[in-house]
């Protein structure tokens, strides 16, 4: 066994005292040894966790002889002393001693120690012992060398005591042993260098020196170092190798292997032979000797629990050794080396799988499972190459590919005289070879063990490959139903690990199978799988298949479909699209599909899908079109519209039930067309209306224009892509049918009518006669604040017949160019209201309009509306206007509605509308006169976008000159990079357009856009007074103002119910008011009630008296007085009639007599003494009058 139990130490020990029989039930309790610390002179220490201890009687009469086996000699020899009496131990004990110790002197490498065993009286035994430290001081003295050999056992009925008591018995031990130890390894180490200098000498022999380095790895086995055991062994087979790459084999027999079981013994028994008195006898053969050593190294990494290199070494050795074994095939029998390998990769794995369990928790079972797997998969190798040559398997894939060689099969009676001496001792391969149902059971199981290693270790091919020679086993017995369920999924599998050989041979037995077994579905797919892989197939084989699947692939029903890739059958390609404005069946892709095969099919359609970044997707088809061999070409049309950019993403198609596609988007470069509008198909889109009104149910504009198209019947669907959107339930859209003349929409309707609407959401489009346009509009909801959305339109029509598709993804601006800001003016008679116009955003507008539509509520007195010449309104600009209102005679108080609400309306265009709209007249022009007009849609939409980003509209709306810049070549043929053979034409398009428009004034923008106009009505909220309160402060003073001097006034209120169109007021109705006096007290002083509360009804007139008192010189403004209700649910106006009234205050004027002497006026003014100062002088003889 691998994981045999180990080796012991042996220790002696010498009882002349009777005290064993006490000691030895303790003494073995304390074993085995733990934690020993080797020192090594020529490495690391060595840490030995546990090491056994076998306890034998010493025996004086052993002698040593040479080569004896390591673990028979001792290590340490004990002697036990229990003597409490010094005489005694002068005359017997001590020459006892003596006699014990010359013996154990004279062996080498053993060590000794005296024990001297003392007791107390509570001991079991009667007999009591005192320690008396006289006699094993003498046994001390008398017997300790450099280091002491003796040591004291004192037992105790003190657990504490007696436990360390024993541990220093127990540590004089291990230090003996291990000084033993270290004599032995130095002693081998020592006659293994001798004997290694001495390899070239003549007289050497390998034999000896195998003894001398296997003790060695003995030595270190005994003392559990197995790895430092593992090493000598190694050691060991490299200088075999070395010898045996020199030829120098004259110290072993012959080769060997022809001992009885030999052929079917366990590789890793060492005792099944004596295998070390035939290697110092020099008669071991070299199988027998390379056997041994494989063993003794397993042996040890049993030991160290290591199944995983067990059997990594196990594989390697079998194998190369098996090479030798074979080139002396001649002694031994052909079949010995098929029974050598079977019986030695099971006796391995065998073995493992009981170690395995064993070993630590951080065991690598996905590693061990791989190495077993390897062996149990070259034993059943054996049973191939047995079955074949037993005529049990046939001699063909998948099972030739055991033999290395191709070697004919034979008879078991046919061969040489040497092999037929041979026989196979392996009873479970005698009963397979004898039995081909015991050949069948033996093959499967040590299959399916071999596959549930390598399912353990993730090893798919091997899976694969031992699932496929299963299933090779059972349909060469006709078991069809058992070779169908284990060849499932293999043959497809080999195929994505790239083993297309083994793939088609198994294909060719799965096929069979199906076919036997009626599994039609199955067996197509097999043919498929087949033809798949042409390149192995006769031209024979080729047509069968081919001719199998035409036969079969219409007799599949419905929900039976085979889907398949198309290559390597079939490889295709879109070369083009072609949108010629002359075909009236629309674009086209020009396809190529190539047939590998040398047979001719015919499909029922081939369909190709187009997708784009929006999602959407379009799909090019043909229908029954025969594939020749070689290359093909198919045009492919749609019965879908929607234009733009979209990549080829897959193809698909049909040969009955059988469904080949590819995905064009797994290729490295993506194929990107333009597929553009075609004038003959219908097309849709939804817009922004061009009159919007603020506060009411916002709509979008829906047209249809039919083309050159007769549109029978048809069906449109709205899908709101833009989060927040939604559209109402309508259940039916009222819409009117107009005429389109060379694209211009005639202003005449032909016909109005509603469009009824499903259940699912569908809006019903009426029978259409070409070149018509319908139009209607549908009211949407939508999140606050969003400034553009999109709406996915889809039409489902018939045309001539055929059912068409339109789909298309518009987006739609819904912000708002401008804002309106407004301010109300109350007056007795009149109101005026103040509409200021700003700029949203940076592009300028141009003002056709504006106009303040009455109501039943108001009449507007003054309107001044703008008509020409229009005005530009750019960005941080306001435009106001100022409108007189009066209230309406007509007017009766009835309930607020939209009737008496106001309106202001603002006619407007965008100057970038009027530039794109002459950018989109002049480039369809250019395109009609060239005959591109299909590229009209997407030419306009990326001139927009692309070549007109550049346009300063600022510039434009103040220059009045249309700039474009100077055009970017590059960037206009990367433009029209997907256009193919059209790129060239449309970048000349766009240098005429640029010749021709650049700096073009604006009249001949104005000629194109003028009929451009778009409106926004705003509603105008002008609040309703109940009561409307007329101040006025009436001044008294009649002279000029002066400073500091008091003003007495009169506040006069009047109260009115003239704006009060909600409901009539009674005339009797009292409102409680306070009046609030706003002062600036840097300016007046107020004397009286700044804020008093009073009560008054309609048509009443107040009067409070106010005192002002200016503070400052000059014009200073009237004090603001506010009167408001103190209910306030009542809502009232102040019409202040002093508002911004500005009194002119005086400073006020006095006088004052002076009186200065006429000759000391100069002297006064120079001497600096001011008017009353110590200079002043009183004198009559002048006197000066002066006024201040």
């Amino acid at each position: 066994m691998v994981a045999m139990d180990g080796k012991k130490v042996t220790v002696t020990y010498t009882d002349e005292f009777g005290i064993w029989q006490h000691l030895a039930d303790d003494f073995r309790q304390h074993l085995p040894l733990r934690n020993l610390h080797w020192k090594s002179a020529k490495g690391p220490s060595r840490n030995i966790p546990v090491l056994g201890v076998d306890l034998k009687r010493f025996n004086p009469e052993t002698t040593e002889r040479s080569h004896m086996l390591p673990e028979t000699l001792p290590y340490l020899n004990l002697y036990f002393v229990n003597c409490d009496d010094n005489e005694t131990y002068r005359q017997i004990v001590k020459n006892q001693i003596r006699e014990w110790l010359n013996i154990a002197e004279n062996r080498r490498n053993q060590e000794w120690l005296i024990v001297y065993v003392t007791k107390q009286e509570t001991m079991r035994n009667p007999a009591r012992y005192f320690m008396k430290g006289t006699v094993f001081d003498k046994i001390k003295a008398d017997f300790n060398t450099k280091r002491d050999r003796c040591v004291q056992l004192k037992l105790s009925d003190n657990d504490t005591e007696d436990y360390k008591s024993w541990q220093e018995l127990m540590s004089e031990i291990k230090e003996g042993i291990l000084s033993s130890f270290d004599q032995h390894v130095k002693q081998y180490e020592e006659d293994i260098r001798r004997s290694d200098s001495q390899r070239s000498m003549i007289g050497w022999n390998y034999c000896t020196f195998f003894i001398l380095k296997e003790g060695l790895a003995l030595t270190f086995e005994i003392m559990n170092l197995f790895e430092d055991a593992l090493v000598q062994y190694d050691e060991l087979e490299a200088s075999f190798f070395q010898v045996l790459k020199d030829r120098a084999l004259a110290w072993f027999g012959s080769f060997g292997a022809t001992d009885p079981n030999d052929d079917s013994a366990n590789i890793l028994d060492v005792k099944k032979k004596q295998y070390r008195d035939l290697i110092m006898q020099n008669t071991i053969p070299e199988f027998d000797f390379r056997c041994y050593l494989f063993a003794r190294q397993c042996q040890l990494l049993g030991r160290l629990h290591n199944p995983v290199e067990i059997c990594r070494r196990a594989q390697i050795f079998i194998s190369t050794f098996g090479r030798a074994i074979k080139e002396n095939q001649a002694n031994v029998g052909e079949d010995f080396l098929k029974s050598w390998i079977f019986s030695s990769c099971m006796s391995v794995v065998n073995e493992c799988e009981e170690l395995a369990p064993l070993t630590s928790n951080d065991f690598d079972t996905i590693a061990f499972n791989a190495a077993k797997g390897e062996l149990l998969d070259l034993a059943r190798k054996q049973l191939d190459k047995l079955g074949i040559h037993y005529n049990h398997l046939p001699d063909s894939l998948p099972f030739t590919t055991s033999l290395s060689e191709v070697i004919p099969p034979s008879s078991p009676n046919e061969g040489s005289e040497s092999e037929k001496k041979f026989t196979i001792t392996n009873k479970e391969l005698q009963e397979a070879i004898n039995s081909q149902n015991d050949f069948d059971v033996l093959y499967l199981s040590l299959t399916n063990r071999a596959l549930r290693a390598y399912e353990g270790s993730a090893r798919l091919r091997s899976v694969l490959r031992l699932q496929g020679d299963v299933a090779a086993l059972h349909f060469h017995r006709k078991q069809y139903e058992d070779a169908v369920q284990v060849m499932e999924d293999i043959p497809w599998r080999y195929g994505e690990q790239g083993w297309t050989v083994v793939e088609n041979n198994l294909l060719f037995k799965f096929a069979a199978c199906q076919k036997e077994l009626g599994q039609t579905r199955s067996y197509l797919g097999s043919c498929l799988s087949l033809l798949k892989n042409y390149s192995l197939l006769t031209n024979e084989e080729i047509a069968f298949y081919a001719d199998e699947v035409k036969r079969l692939c219409g007799t599949l029903e419905k929900g039976e479909e085979i889907n398949r890739q198309f290559k390597p059958i079939f490889a295709i390609s879109v070369t083009s699209i072609v949108d010629d404005i002359g075909d009236e069946d629309g674009p086209y892709l020009s396809v190529e599909l190539t047939n590998n095969l040398s047979t001719t099919f015919t499909f029922d359609q081939l369909a190709i899908r187009l997708v784009s970044g929006q999602s959407e997707e379009i799909w090019f088809g043909v229908c029954e079109e025969e594939i020749n061999p070689g290359l093909n070409s198919y045009k492919l049309y749609s019965d879908n519209s929607a234009s733009g950019n979209y990549y080829v993403e897959n193809v698909r198609m049909s040969i009955g039930r059988i469904i080949f596609t590819h995905n064009f988007l797994n290729e490295s470069k993506k194929k990107l067309f333009r597929v553009n509008e075609h004038p003959s198909v219908l097309r849709a889109q939804i817009i922004a209306p061009s009159e919007i009104h603020i506060g009411e149910q916002q709509y979008f504009l829906v047209r249809i224009f039919t083309g050159l198209s007769r549109v029978d019947e048809g069906k449109l669907v709205l899908e709101a892509m833009s989060d927040g959107l939604s559209f109402p339930k309508s259940e039916k859209y009222h819409s009117i049918t107009k005429s389109v003349i060379d694209e211009k929409i005639s202003e005449d309707i032909v016909s109005e009518q509603d469009l009824e609407v499903s259940e699912d959401g569908k809006i019903r489009i009426p029978s259409s006669l070409s070149n018509q346009l319908i139009e209607f509009q549908t009211p949407y909801d939508c999140d606050w604040g969003a400034i553009e959305h999109k709406v996915k339109i889809s039409v489902e029509y018939k045309s001539k017949g055929k059912l068409r598709v339109f789909t298309s993804v518009d987006t739609i601006k819904v912000w708002l160019p401008i804002s309106v800001n407004e301010l109300n003016i109350f007056r007795d008679d009149c109101l005026f209201v103040k509409m200021d116009i700003t700029l949203q955003g940076t592009i300028p507008v141009r003002i056709l309009k504006t106009e303040l539509v009455p109501s039943k509520v108001y009449d507007v007195a003054d309107n001044p509306s703008l008509t020409l010449p229009s005005l530009n309104l750019f960005g941080k600009q306001h435009a106001s206007y100022v409108y007189k209102l009066t209230r309406s005679k007509d007017y009766h108080g009835e309930a607020k509605s939209a009737s008496t609400q106001i309106h202001f309306v603002v006619s407007y265009r965008s100057l970038q509308d009027e530039v794109e709209k002459y950018v989109e007249h002049t480039l369809n022009i250019i395109l009609k006169s060239k005959n591109l007009f299909q590229h009209s849609q997407f030419l306009i939409e990326n001139a927009k976008e692309q070549l007109l980003k550049l346009v300063d509209y600022v510039s434009y709306g103040m220059t009045d000159i249309l700039d474009l810049g100077e055009l970017d070549i590059t960037q206009c043929e990367s433009l029209f990079a997907t256009h193919g053979a059209a790129k060239e034409a449309l970048v000349d398009v766009v240098k005429e357009f640029w010749k021709t428009s650049n700096q073009i004034s604006n009249e001949g923008i104005m000629a194109v856009s003028n009929d451009l106009k778009s409106s926004i009505s705003f509603p105008v909220n002008v609040p309703s007074s109940k009561v409307l309160n007329t101040v006025e402060l009436i001044i008294s003073k009649s002279h000029d103002f002066i400073v500091g001097e008091p003003c007495h006034c009169r506040l006069i209120v009047r109260h009115s119910s003239y704006w009060n169109y909600a409901s009539s007021t009674d005339a009797k109705d009292t409102f409680e008011f306070y009046y609030d006096v706003h002062v600036d007290f840097d300016n007046w002083l107020l004397a009286g009630h700044k804020k008093l509360c009073f009560s008054s009804k309609v048509g009443e007139t107040k009067e409070f008296p106010i005192t002002l008192v200016p503070l400052k010189t000059g014009h200073l403004l009237v004090p603001l007085i506010r009167v408001a209700s103190l209910n306030s649910h009542i809502f009232s106006e102040t019409v202040y009639l002093n508002n911004a009234e500005q009194i002119l205050v005086r400073p006020r004027t006095q006088s004052a007599t002076f009186f200065i002497e006429q000759q000391h006026r100069i002297h006064s003014i120079h001497s600096g003494a001011g008017f009353g100062g110590p200079g002043h002088h009183h004198h009559n003889e002048g006197m000066e009058n002066v006024e201040f």
